[in-house]
């Protein structure tokens, strides 16, 4: 019998979560590929957290809200839970806050950026 190609990931599970390198951002790599750079994942933005600066994205961003208030001010977007979000490549954004605890799902149809920006370093393994 083959191996099996399909996954399962328990996104409540508390384990993979990232830092980010803005305070009480965090992002949980669901699938990443690595020829191309497209990715699916979560994203945790704490109350008060969020991206601080406006910036670019070298691909399509599209994020789907499970939870909380993610807030646009620049382009008075909030988010909220079923609301889907699409950010075309090079489309500058930003910056952003979280008006409650957020929980996001954040798929990118190629690489995140051309040049990873402070904020968005993954900082390691987070509780």
């Amino acid at each position: 019998m083959s191996e099996s190609k399909e996954r399962v990931w328990q996104p409540d599970d508390g384990t993979g979560w990232e830092a980010l390198g803005t305070a009480g951002a965090f992002i949980k790599i669901l699938w990443e590929n690595p020829e191309n750079g497209a990715s699916i994942a979560l994203f945790r933005v704490d109350k008060g957290g969020g991206v601080p600066t406006t910036h670019i994205h070298a691909s399509n961003q599209f994020m789907y809200c499970l939870k909380g208030k993610y807030h646009y001010p620049n382009s008075d977007i909030i988010l909220t839970p079923g609301m889907f979000y699409m950010n075309p490549k090079d489309n500058a954004h930003g910056p952003t806050y979280a008006e409650e605890d957020c929980l996001l799902v954040e798929i990118y149809d190629g690489p995140h950026y051309y040049e990873t920006p402070a904020f968005a370093v993954h900082q390691g393994e987070a509780s």
